[in-house]
């Protein structure tokens, strides 16, 4: 069996905010499984053993236990105190980069406009 090479421990107040985003019922289902995969983890069990328990592949639970594991808050100023909870801006999608959207449900135009032909 192999051992995960990232552990996951997460504080008390970690683990209650992860629990309250699982039970919440806004909550996105792609959400839902990255804490469900926080918290196995936490709990000892094998990568595999999660992507059994949550229904997923076993690298997706790979990719979400390193990016938990080497998230880290940024530096503190002097008069700042840590948030114990901003390692769970982790579970967020990257920004990814691609074409502006051509619809704006403002109604605001994105460029050239096209014109129908007149007769």
């Amino acid at each position: 069996m192999l051992v995960p090479h990232y552990e996951i421990r997460l504080s008390a107040a970690e683990q209650q905010a992860l629990e309250a985003l699982r039970r919440a019922g806004r909550t996105p289902q792609q959400t839902v499984r990255r804490v469900s995969i926080l918290l196995l983890a936490h709990a000892g069990l094998s990568n595999q053993a999660i992507a059994d328990e949550v229904g997923t592949s076993r690298n997706l639970v790979q990719k979400w236990r390193k990016r938990f594991a080497l998230s880290e808050p940024p530096p503190l100023l002097v008069e700042e105190e840590a948030d114990p909870l901003q390692r769970l801006e982790a579970l967020q999608d990257l920004p990814r980069s691609g074409r502006p959207p051509d619809f704006s449900p403002t109604g605001a135009p994105h460029g050239r406009r096209r014109r129908l032909p007149r007769d």
